[in-house]
């Protein structure tokens, strides 16, 4: 790094090119990099409007750069002493922007999964998938796109999602887009549904595009209850394909039901039952109810998928309790509600005793994590494991952006030890902050 000339580098030391072709969207992430180190010595709030005013196709090329530079700034982590300042940064202006209606290309949308990949330990995996979402309302999938969301998909972590909700309902809508993977070789072992997939895939012309706006509207993270949006829309959907052709395909798909035969059913399998069941009930049609009411006789290899599904009965007027009684869903779990406030009152977070003690002089500090003991010297940082007198140290690499903003305030502050003894009082969580090397007591040289 120390042989490239510092003027072709932005303030947060990447390199950069006049032939790029994001050169421009990289001038104006350096003027943000400077202007959000001025406005927040200044602590004044950030103003998002211009970011949001910005031409669509500039927008999109300042995404694909700023997750250009992200990774970059992963892999020059150990010599950038700021990398996580300016990641918090760019994060921050990544979220603004996700949030304006955009319209990717097949290109962008495959960088842009691609790039998110490698950093889905540190960003918000929602944006990328909710522009796919909206590209299929007026575009269709692509073997580049489904490979680039299979990668997405596998992935996949659970650092950076706002909550378990969220990336529940991320999950099911990549489960839904990837089951509409025209390309994806077939395999009847893995679900009923693929009869639907191989049925289709045997149409042609106008009538299989008819078909695939029909399938494309069927959702991955539907709620329990069909939204009356949605079925307008599957209403004109329904009205494309013709309630003969509908009645003829529902019929065929739904016949298995009554076999008698254990029939497989994927997570993506469960939202097209779903879906269709839903369409099913929008014709009126006696024939589609009678084959929907088939479902009431099935067996399932298992019951893992299948209760979102069958609940959507309900629109044929099938009750949870009908269900229950001829045991297509389990009953109603008891509420968890005691057991936790039980746990939790017995845990050692809620005991009298303080589990970070200093000695006399304040400099000694133990502490009482959920694994082990440790002893933490403020005056030298030196951290000892009291059970193997194992040294301990934090392992910077591993630390989270936000918590090393944080640490970097504690130790301006004179509290990095104590800041550092609370995380180890809660070492099964933040261990792995930590790096374990062999390492003698200095409590005796004291």
């Amino acid at each position: 790094m120390s042989n490239v000339n510092p003027a072709s580098r932005g303030p947060d030391g990447f390199p950069l090119l006049e032939t790029d072709r994001l050169s421009a969207a990289h001038a104006s992430l350096n003027a943000y990099l400077q202007a959000e180190a001025l406005r927040e010595s200044a602590r004044t709030p950030l103003d998002t409007k211009r970011w949001k005013k910005l031409p669509k196709r500039q927008a999109i090329d300042v995404i694909e750069a700023i997750l250009i530079r992200l990774a970059w700034l992963d892999r020059h982590d150990a010599g950038l002493p700021a990398a996580h300042v300016d990641r918090l940064r760019l994060v921050q202006l990544l979220r603004i922007l996700y949030t304006i209606k955009l319209p990717c290309s097949e290109r962008d949308l495959c960088a842009m999964l691609s790039l998110t990949v490698p950093l889905l330990g540190r960003v918000a995996p929602y944006g990328p998938v909710e522009y796919v979402v909206a590209y299929l309302a007026s575009q269709d999938l692509t073997p580049d796109l489904c490979r680039a969301l299979r990668e997405f998909q596998a992935g996949l972590r659970e650092e950076m999602s706002v909550g378990q909700a969220a990336m529940q309902s991320l999950r099911q809508t990549l489960h839904m887009l990837l089951w509409l993977d025209e390309w994806e070789p077939l395999d009847p072992v893995r679900c009923w549904s693929e009869c639907i997939r191989r049925d289709f895939r045997a149409m042609s012309g106008e009538r299989r595009d008819r078909w695939r706006r029909l399938l494309k509207h069927v959702r991955g993270n539907a709620p329990q209850r069909m939204p009356s949006g949605w079925a307008r829309a599957a209403e004109i959907r329904l009205r494309e394909v013709g309630l003969d052709d509908f009645r003829a395909q529902f019929c065929a798909w739904f016949a298995p039901f009554r076999s008698g035969q254990p029939l497989p059913l994927s997570v993506a399998g469960s939202h097209v039952l779903k879906g269709l069941i839903w369409y099913g009930s929008l014709t009126g049609d006696a024939d589609v109810k009678d084959s929907a009411l088939g479902l009431l006789d099935v067996k399932w290899k298992q019951k893992r998928n299948t209760e979102k599904s069958m609940v959507a009965l309900a629109v044929f007027g099938i009750s949870k309790d009908d269900l229950r009684a001829r045991r297509l869903i389990k009953a109603d779990a008891p509420s968890p509600v005691p057991r936790i406030i039980e746990r939790l009152l017995s845990s050692p977070a809620f005991s009298s005793r303080d589990r970070i003690v200093a000695d006399d002089d304040g400099d000694l500090l133990i502490v009482q994590g959920e694994l082990h003991f440790y002893r933490v010297f403020r005056s030298t940082g030196r951290i000892e494991r009291a059970t193997d007198d194992a040294l301990v140290e934090l392992n910077w690499a591993a630390v989270p952006d936000q918590f090393r903003v944080t640490l970097r305030s504690a130790e301006r502050l004179q509290q990095g030890s104590m800041f550092l003894a609370h995380l180890l009082m809660h070492d099964s969580i933040f261990g792995r902050f930590f790096s374990i090397s062999p390492g003698s007591p200095s409590r005796s040289n004291r």
